[in-house]
């Protein structure tokens, strides 16, 4: 009964010093009266907090600036110190892993990038993660003031255990990562799929704002995809959800066999990898012979085309979004018309309850790394709320 009331009382101090720190975060500039207000903590418990804080380095006290305009009153402005804490952000790719260190402005410090034709085995992909990883930490200004590793990965992944799933070139594993990395490096380390990182950060902050059920759509080296649902990321009973480039959609000659052991699977055509190794072209040889004339690279383009409208006015019937989300550079290489093609196929094709959708065109994604950084600034600065039934 004791030790559960103190693991109480710990988790309970952990939640008001979360509290306290994302509300510096999130104002930027905020004083400890404003602090008790907001928070609903007592004036010495916000000042025990911030004492904690200012002894870690995590926050600092700012000019004296009027507490109200002309009032006379002062206060002492508190910041979060972020140009001094850094994050690492990991971009684990098909042909390359790339790292970048941040601060916690989002200003990038140093970069760092290791390529492959293709990873031979796990001991490979690890070998070149340790070297970027490596590299990285040498060229961070303060090692003590690093708070994590963020990963992003062009596969599938388990976030929650941090298990890499599947790799472009490996196939299916099922590696530890994030208990591997964090023995070596003593560092938290966070794992995630590349296209719902992109959903997230999109969800949060992004187009995606406002939006309670969406999907996201990426089709570049592979395709990757992502479902919110009543505003909550699915992931799946076995962590695949969202997985559309599995999604059997063309026929006929076009139906080509995938690495699932499927046939017609959008990622056979639609993803980067796919074409060129159904068709031997590169993305950028194959829209070179379509603007050329070339009377077969051109029927394959319109099959494309058609092929990826009628998937994803499919979706939209089987899953109602309000938004839907397209990015990667397939898209890109058809430039921004396609997206006006898209539209003109989806309201013809879905149901009249379903046509209030939105789709939407990403024509710059963000930078992964960052991303991934972000997913470091995320537990620095969240609420432990899903602690709360202990």
């Amino acid at each position: 009964m004791h030790s559960l009331k103190n693991t109480g009382h710990k988790l309970l101090k952990s939640i008001n010093q979360q509290k306290v720190l994302y509300l510096i975060f999130s104002e930027g500039s905020i004083s400890r009266v404003e602090l008790a207000h907001k928070t609903g903590l007592s004036q010495q418990t916000v000042t025990n907090i911030v004492n904690r804080l200012l002894e870690d380095g995590l926050v600092f006290e700012s000019e004296h600036v009027p507490l109200v305009a002309g009032s006379g009153r002062k206060r002492v402005a508190l910041s979060v110190n972020s140009s001094s804490h850094y994050a690492l952000g990991i971009e684990i790719a098909g042909k390359y892993i790339r790292g970048c260190v941040y601060n916690f402005r989002n200003e990038r410090l140093s970069s760092t990038k290791r390529s492959v034709d293709k990873y031979k085995n796990i001991d490979d992909l690890l070998q070149l993660l340790h070297e970027v990883i490596d590299e990285l930490l040498e060229q961070v200004p303060v090692l003590a003031k690093t708070k994590g590793i963020g990963i992003s990965v062009q596969g599938l992944a388990d976030s929650k255990q941090g298990i890499l799933l599947r790799v472009p070139g490996l196939g299916f594993l099922q590696l530890p990562l994030t208990s591997l990395l964090e023995a070596k490096y003593e560092l938290p380390v966070y794992l995630e799929n590349d296209a719902n990182l992109l959903a997230v950060n999109e969800n949060m902050n992004g187009c995606l704002s406002g939006s309670t059920d969406n999907i996201t759509l990426k089709f570049d080296y592979g395709i990757g995809g992502a479902i919110f649902s009543d505003t909550r990321l699915i992931s799946g009973s076995s962590y695949v959800a969202g997985e559309f480039g599995h999604y059997k959609a063309f026929t006929g000659p076009e139906a080509y066999p995938c690495h699932c052991g499927g046939t017609g699977c959008l990622t056979t055509l639609l993803s980067i990898s796919g074409l060129q190794h159904n068709t031997g072209q590169t993305l950028e040889a194959f829209q070179q012979a379509v603007r050329s004339g070339d009377e077969s690279m051109i029927h394959l383009h319109d099959t494309m085309i058609r092929t990826l409208a009628v998937a994803i006015s499919n979706l939209v019937t089987f899953l109602n979004p309000d938004r839907v989300l397209l990015t990667g550079r397939i898209l890109e290489s058809w430039g921004i018309d396609i997206v006006s093609k898209l539209k003109e196929t989806l309201m013809e094709s879905v149901p009249m309850t379903s046509r209030g959708v939105e789709l939407l065109y990403m024509e710059q994604m963000p930078e992964e790394t960052l991303l991934a950084a972000g997913l470091v600034l995320k537990r620095v600065f969240e609420i432990p709320l899903d602690a709360l039934s202990l």
